[in-house]
């Protein structure tokens, strides 16, 4: 049965320990084996509307985050610059991987995360995620570091396609205006 303080003790763990990412993977695959009791232990931890209040855990080492992905939700490119796991425990998360290069930021490729698929992604990726489904998605999120003040971060502007300085505000702005812009087409 899921246990959300062992999950995050667990967590705390293989962060100290070589191979965190593979570590924390293990760590993710097992809790997605216990579907009903994950969801039923994060929900209700949100305290408000932003991404701060959604985080279960953080420090220097270690965010770990609920992540709900509305239906219809699109962000714009950005890297987190950490690792990260990513376990989807209900619905699907299609990501877009892009390299930056002497061209500007060109797609890579893809990969939908359905329920029970966990990804790792390392600290030079950039990505963007989201839900055609008519029904939330929920995932777990594990970072390597604090993903809530991270200093470096990027983002893309998804209408000129420059990076600009990671806003989780202007993020939010740019998610709005790329909903607007789909429900309009």
């Amino acid at each position: 049965m899921f246990e959300l303080d062992q999950f995050i003790a667990d967590c705390k763990s293989a962060v100290e320990a070589p191979e965190p990412p593979q570590r924390v993977k293990a760590l993710v695959q097992q809790a997605l084996t216990d579907p009903e009791n994950l969801k039923a232990a994060i929900t209700g931890k949100r305290t408000g509307n932003s991404l701060r209040d959604a985080v279960l855990y953080c420090s220097d080492e270690l965010t770990i985050l609920p992540a709900t992905t509305p239906p219809g939700l699109r962000t714009p490119p950005h890297n987190h610059q950490m690792w990260a796991v990513i376990g989807v425990y209900e619905g699907i998360e299609p990501n877009d991987f892009y390299l930056d290069g002497n061209e500007g930021l060109e797609k890579k490729s893809s990969r939908v995360l359905e329920t029970g698929d966990v990804a790792v992604l390392d600290g030079n990726t950039i990505h963007a995620i989201s839900n055609p489904l008519d029904v939330p998605c929920y995932a777990i999120h594990v970072y390597g570091g604090n993903l809530i003040d991270r200093e470096g971060r990027s983002m893309w502007n998804p209408q000129t396609w420059q990076r600009e300085p990671y806003d989780i505000d202007q993020l939010s702005i740019y998610i709005q205006e790329m909903r607007e812009s789909d429900t309009a087409a």
